[in-house]
């Protein structure tokens, strides 16, 4: 993963129990709170795997990055892996559970999520899945586990889970709103770029680096960017940059200079005219202010 690691954001690894066959793991709430006990869920986490769940009954808050979401009964959130969340009142809500490491998805169902997952939300409320097919493709998720105790299954179960899986995600991208929609990638190139960016944005922040890693023209990573995201690789690279300012400044007690380095900038200052520029705030205001939010929260 491309993160900077940071004690304060804890990271959880995809470690799945004795017997489970296959990427993908069918859990429950219920489940996962059994076996990480009542500690687990109390502070945030950075997950190396994706986590997708649909709520039964309760309500609840969740928290993804810096969107806040109202949990009701009917509604699905997809967690992907690497991104900070914050559980909200767990014990109150209940539904199944997939927890899956995104290389089960086939290489071009990823492509389709990658082009689009910039604007793809990490919450679908019960509304908007009600009657949409994706809602058809989850149900049949959940279900595989329970269609047969024959061991003889294990495998063709976990085959047809992986199947499922992939299209209950590329459903879920079409059940988001229009403007969150984009093409798959036009070309591998752009695919390249978002996992160059993953991996290398605390050390390379200008479109030009990216260019001459990759062999192409910053004119032609633009081009690209803009084609399936809508935005240039530049407001890429500046998103990227600016969430993990974010996680790290909310996450961790470190001072802005050591924030700075660690995101490869050369002083503080520099840091924080670039935060202010994109975000509008400081990073010490941004700080006290989600501070304050958390509290009041």
């Amino acid at each position: 993963m491309g993160h900077i690691v940071d004690p304060a954001i804890r990271p959880v690894r995809y470690s799945p129990p004795a017997g489970v066959v296959g990427r993908i793991e069918i859990n429950s709430l219920a489940g996962i709170r059994e076996r990480g006990g009542p500690q687990e869920f109390l502070t945030p986490q950075r997950l190396d795997f994706d986590l997708l769940m649909r709520i039964e009954t309760g309500r609840t808050r969740h928290r993804i990055d810096f969107a806040d979401y109202s949990l009701a009964r009917g509604d699905v959130v997809w967690i992907r892996a690497g991104q900070v969340h914050q559980w909200g009142a767990i014990a109150d809500i209940e539904g199944p559970v997939a927890m899956f490491t995104p290389a089960v998805v086939d290489s071009d169902a990823r492509d389709w999520i990658r082009a689009a997952e910039v604007r793809t939300p990490g919450h679908w409320p019960a509304a908007t899945l009600d009657g949409h097919p994706a809602g058809s493709a989850l149900g049949a998720l959940f279900a595989v586990d329970e269609a047969s105790n024959d061991p003889s299954g294990k495998e063709i179960r976990a085959e047809a889970r992986a199947r499922l899986l992939t299209a209950a995600l590329l459903l879920l991208m079409l059940a988001s709103p229009a403007d969150a929609r984009h093409r798959p990638p036009t070309r591998e190139a752009f695919v390249w770029f978002r996992e160059e960016l993953e991996t290398g944005f605390a050390s390379r922040h200008q479109v030009a680096d990216y260019a001459a890693r990759l062999g192409y023209s910053p004119r032609t990573l633009n081009r690209l960017a803009r084609e399936n995201t809508g935005l240039s690789a530049k407001q890429l690279i500046d998103e990227r940059i600016i969430l993990e300012a974010k996680r790290l400044l909310v996450h961790s007690r470190n001072p802005v200079a050591r924030i700075a380095a660690d995101l490869g900038f050369d002083d503080a200052s520099n840091f924080s005219k670039y935060f202010q520029q994109r975000v509008g705030t400081t990073p010490l205001a941004f700080r006290t202010r989600s501070s304050t939010q958390a509290v009041d929260g």
